[in-house]
């Protein structure tokens, strides 16, 4: 009687066997490059949002910082109507206590120390950005009041102006005349002669602060004070 076998091909192998069902729980090594291509999208969209958001955070505190410089700088200026006489309407024809040098005078006051100028030019140097406002005029003491000194100083207040997107077409104020030709200017100055009320606007760009002042408010008031004592 013979004795039958299987051919050796068709016979399983022992170990191809254990190896399949020791693999059978892993992945493939397309699998493994599919999840990393889907992990270093997901890490790349992840790293655009948060680059975002920075961006976002540096524009709002840079825009914030320009807001602080011009709201500085218009304190100045409302200082200076104040304690001034009155503003002169073509500031190009006054006599300016410091050199221009092809910077454009915007706004004259003439007070008892002089003429204050306030100018629009290039920067002086390259640490500034774009247009600059410069104030020729007094220094101040400590207790925050014109020197004495007779000597004048030209500063540069803020830099990076520029003209606004939307200018004035006429005075924000009802009998206003524009001084000089300032719309055009990132210094808008505007006057109402009656009363001496003088509204500023400081531009750089899509971004502008306005503010308000009675010239020689300060001479008048004190001559107000004086005479409401003498009638006592």
């Amino acid at each position: 009687m013979r004795r039958t076998s299987k051919p050796r091909s068709s016979l399983p192998c022992v170990g191809q066997q254990g190896a399949r069902q020791d693999g059978a729980g892993g992945f493939t090594l397309l699998e493994l490059l599919v999840v990393l291509l889907l992990a270093s999208g997901l890490a790349l969209v992840c790293f655009n949002a948060l680059l975002a958001d920075g961006q976002l955070v540096g524009r709002m505190a840079e825009r914030w910082r320009q807001r602080q410089e011009r709201e500085r700088a218009l304190d100045l200026i409302r200082h200076d109507l104040v304690q001034g006489d009155h503003v002169l309407l073509n500031p190009d024809l006054a006599q300016h206590r410091c050199s221009m040098l092809n910077r454009e005078p915007v706004l004259v006051i003439a007070a008892s120390v002089g003429t204050i100028t306030y100018a629009i030019g290039p920067p002086p140097s390259n640490i500034w950005a774009s247009r600059v406002l410069l104030r020729c005029g007094p220094a101040f003491t400590q207790a925050g009041v014109w020197s004495s000194r007779k000597s004048f100083l030209s500063r540069v207040l803020i830099d990076g102006l520029q003209p606004s997107d939307t200018p004035w077409r006429q005075c924000p104020v009802a009998g206003g005349v524009e001084v000089g030709s300032s719309f055009a200017l990132p210094l808008s100055v505007c006057m109402e002669h009656t009363t001496g009320l003088v509204t500023i606007r400081l531009s750089q760009g899509q971004e502008d602060s306005t503010a308000s002042a009675v010239v020689g408010l300060n001479r008048f008031t004190a001559a107000g004070f004086s005479e409401g004592e003498t009638s006592k």
